[in-house]
């Protein structure tokens, strides 16, 4: 069977006109659906596959079109993954919403956390392949604003409230990236890694070791998400001491 070509299967998504005919979509409406379509099953296949899954020939594969297909729909595999960066970015917006309005700066910015966390440990390979990038389109845009907007609260003057925001997003986005590489693990390497604490720090010899003998238990519960939320409230309250001061 010859493999579908996009615009083909964009066809197939008429829309209704206002005398009950289904017409064809307009040509910037039908691009952007087949756009979608793509980011889709780019999720779908890096969550399936893993990180070196997601190549513009498998993706052809998975939409059932020639990888030609899909480069024009995007210039390079690049801006794809910065389409699908932006997807992830849109959820976290909808997972937070905008909260009420007398929401102090810090709770604001714990929500925002919150659903950071959510989202990216949720999608752990799409989350290793575009956590350090910068998509520049809307979604990002009013993340930020809400995010900076949170800062202005604070009372912080322009720089240091610039440097705490991007702390901020750094530290969540790079911790989220750390925990989405443990997650991708395969499940024997995992639990290798886990533990670690267990298997050999717990058996070091207490003379030489007595501080991490001592601590061993403290040191093994200790969860990704408890060091998240701790490090997100250094960061909080970092702010507070700046603006404070």
């Amino acid at each position: 069977m010859a493999k579908k070509t996009a615009a083909k299967a964009a066809a197939t998504a008429g829309r209704r006109s206002s005398d009950g005919t289904v017409g064809q979509p307009p040509r910037r409406e039908s691009r952007q659906l087949r756009q979608e379509a793509a980011v889709n099953a780019a999720f779908r296949l890096a969550e399936r596959e893993g990180v070196a899954g997601l190549s513009m020939r498998r993706l052809g594969q998975e939409l059932d079109v020639d990888a030609t297909v899909l480069y024009r729909l995007f210039r390079d595999k690049d801006e794809l993954l910065l389409a699908v960066a932006e997807r992830t970015i849109r959820m976290i917006l909808d997972e937070t919403g905008e909260g009420p309005q007398d929401e102090s700066w810090q709770d604001t910015l714990r929500r925002i956390a919150e659903g950071t966390w959510l989202i990216q440990t949720r999608y752990p390979a799409i989350t290793a392949l575009t956590f350090a990038r910068t998509t520049g389109g809307p979604a990002e845009q009013l993340l930020v604003e809400r995010i900076l907007a949170a800062f202005a609260r604070s009372g912080l003057a322009p720089g240091p409230a610039v440097l705490h925001y991007r702390t901020y997003v750094d530290t969540t986005l790079g911790l989220c990236a750390h925990a989405a590489a443990l997650g991708s693990l395969a499940p024997e390497v995992r639990e290798k890694d886990e533990t670690t604490w267990t298997r050999v720090y717990a058996r070091l010899p207490q003379a030489a070791h007595p501080v991490t003998r001592t601590l061993i238990d403290e040191l093994s519960s200790v969860t990704p998400k408890a060091i998240y939320d701790n490090a997100v409230e250094a960061v909080l309250a970092a702010a507070e001491r700046a603006a404070a001061g």
